[in-house]
């Protein structure tokens, strides 16, 4: 009986054996046959190395690109700095602007101070005034014939009791374009569309070659004390600024003739005799051109 049984074990033993052995053959033959070797597999780096060259890719961003080269005039240049060398070459053929019946020459002709400067009719970028500060020690600088007549009046104005502090005169072009992108951004980040930014921004801040200030013919005062149009400074000015042949550029009742904002602040200069008639009628420059071209 117990050698039975050790020839059962036995028996059993070598049968696992045998079975063993013929599954690790089929093993062998089975995936050697197939290809497949587990030191082989591909592995997640492999995958990367081998995708094709010619595979799609990420579409580029549109956004245009800042361009290499640095302006040729710094963006954050002072608001009165003075002309820099480029801006002191003459240009080779006067500003020419239309006042309704013939052109006035910018550089030469008698009528200088009538220029119309507005975004219909725009400086060209290369004209570049004669400045001189608008009064003593100051960094505020005009058109040397605007700042002679702009100091006198001060002079009187201060003989008086009344300090017309001068806060800007001329800007450069670019100056007056970095102000203009400036005020359209600050419109489109209260959630305007690019478009409509710009359409308020060009009533408050002209464009560069459309403001007054880059043919140095207006100056900008200030007072200290808050708004500008209740003090006595622009009182004073209503009433005598024209006998020096400055005038409110922007009046409260001129918004949709000039196309700008009331700015109380921004006094332009015109000439003595026209700025009389001007006040006499109650006319803002457009209107006092347009009535010239219909005489």
């Amino acid at each position: 009986m117990q050698r039975r049984r050790l020839k059962i074990r036995f028996s059993l033993a070598v049968s696992l054996i045998v079975i063993m052995s013929i599954l690790c053959i089929l093993y062998v033959v089975f995936c050697r046959g197939r290809g497949y070797n587990t030191a082989e597999l591909p592995t997640t780096e492999n995958i990367v190395a081998e995708t094709p060259a010619e595979a799609p890719t990420e579409p580029e961003d549109e956004t245009p690109k800042e361009p290499e080269e640095a302006p040729a005039e710094p963006v954050d240049e002072p608001e009165n700095e003075p002309v820099t060398d480029d801006a002191e070459e003459e240009p080779t053929e006067a500003p020419i602007v239309w006042t309704g019946n013939k052109p006035i020459d910018m550089l030469n002709g008698e009528n200088w101070a009538l220029t119309l400067i507005n975004k219909n009719y725009t400086l060209d970028k290369t004209y570049a005034p004669v400045l001189a500060p608008v009064i003593d020690g100051s960094s505020v600088t005009a058109d040397s014939r605007v700042a002679e007549a702009y100091k006198t009046m001060y002079n009187d104005a201060l003989e008086k009791g009344f300090i017309l502090t001068p806060y800007a005169g001329y800007c450069s072009y670019q100056r007056q374009q970095t102000n203009f992108e400036n005020k359209v951004q600050a419109f489109v980040l209260q959630g305007m569309t690019r478009e409509e930014a710009e359409l308020n921004a060009e009533k408050r801040v002209e464009q560069g070659g459309c403001s007054e200030n880059n043919a140095g013919l207006a100056v900008d005062i200030i007072s200290a004390s808050a708004g500008f149009a209740s003090t006595d400074e622009f009182k004073w000015l209503t009433e005598n600024a024209h006998n020096y042949g400055f005038v409110l550029r922007y009046p409260d009742d001129k918004t949709e003739i000039t196309g700008m904002i009331y700015q109380p602040w921004h006094w332009r200069y015109v000439g003595v005799e026209t700025a009389r008639q001007m006040k006499a009628a109650n006319q803002c420059l457009e209107e006092y051109l347009g009535s010239l071209s219909a005489q």
